[in-house]
Parts: structure tokens; C-alpha cells; sequence
């Protein structure tokens, strides 16, 4: 999860693709478990006591609640990676709402954050691209992305590497 991996069909020939994916939502599937499983209860207890319907849709409800949880969790586990095309010219930044493109000879420096959360690409004094790791995620991934962007600079400024 996070490596480069180089021999994706749909990607041009040198071109490297970092997949940065958020931590799954524990907390949220847990919750939905919950609400899932006393919601169930809820609903076979006022049946088998024949109580009145308020606690038979209250049980539906939070049973729904629980498996709408569920939904959602899985949902943005699936729609939340980030995705980092690199390649001799440039970058691609896409998924999680987002789609940026530039040029290595545009990008002046990079540099990577102390927690390493987030690469920011400049672009002369003003410009900025910031990679931002989704959710707290695999540190690991932001530094195979560092190493893959320097490379990529260095070598679009035809600098040597001994690597």
C-alpha cells in the first residue's frame, strides 16, 4: 500500500504511480456494529414481548442508522486515495476530489513536512502544490513519493544519480 508500482497497464511507459490511502474508519465500523447489533435486539425483543410499535421502528431506525454507518465508512475507504503519477515531465495529483497537473520546470524546490503529512511542490516565490497524505495514513508512502520527486528533479535538471 503506498509503494510505486511501476507496471500498471494504464499508465505510459516510466511513469510511477503512489497511491496514498487513508487508515480504514475503525471507529466507524465499530459504531455501526453497535448500532447495528442493538438496533436488531431492540426490534426482536418488542416483538417477542409484543410492546408497542414505537420501540419496533426506534429498533428499525437505529438498525438502519448502523448499516448507513457502515456504508459510509466503506464508501470513502474506497473513494478517498490519493493518487501521484510522476513522470519525466511532470506530475498528475488525482482522486479525493482532486485533479492538478505541473511540469518539473516549473517546481523550484520540495519539501517534505517534519511529520511527514505533506510534500509541498513550489513554483518560484508564490506557487505552491501541496501533496497532503489523506487521514493519518502510512508515513512510509510520503517518503517512497519524496524520494520518486527528487529523482524526478534531479533528473529533469540533468543532474547525476549514483542510485
Amino acid at each position: 500500500m503506498g509503494m510505486a508500482k511501476k507496471d500498471l497497464a494504464d499508465l505510459p511507459p516510466g511513469t510511477t504511480r503512489h497511491v496514498m490511502s487513508p487508515e480504514p474508519p475503525i471507529r466507524g465500523f465499530v459504531l455501526a456494529g453497535i448500532l447495528s447489533i442493538v438496533g436488531a435486539v431492540l426490534m426482536v425483543i418488542s416483538i417477542a414481548n409484543s410492546w408497542h410499535e414505537v420501540v419496533t421502528i426506534v429498533g428499525i431506525a437505529v438498525l438502519a442508522c448502523g448499516i448507513a454507518l457502515a456504508i459510509t465508512a466503506a464508501w470513502s475507504m474506497a473513494h478517498m486515495k490519493l493518487y501521484v503519477d510522476l513522470d519525466d515531465k511532470g506530475y498528475h495529483i488525482h482522486g479525493a476530489g482532486q485533479d492538478r497537473r505541473g511540469t518539473w520546470d516549473k517546481v523550484t524546490k520540495a519539501a517534505l513536512t517534519e511529520s511527514r503529512s505533506r510534500l509541498t511542490l513550489y513554483h518560484g516565490q508564490v506557487g505552491r502544490t501541496h501533496i497532503v497524505r489523506p487521514g493519518v495514513g502510512d508515513p512510509k508512502e510520503m517518503d517512497d513519493l519524496a524520494v520518486d520527486v527528487a529523482h524526478r528533479l534531479d533528473k529533469s535538471r540533468g543532474y547525476r544519480q549514483n542510485i
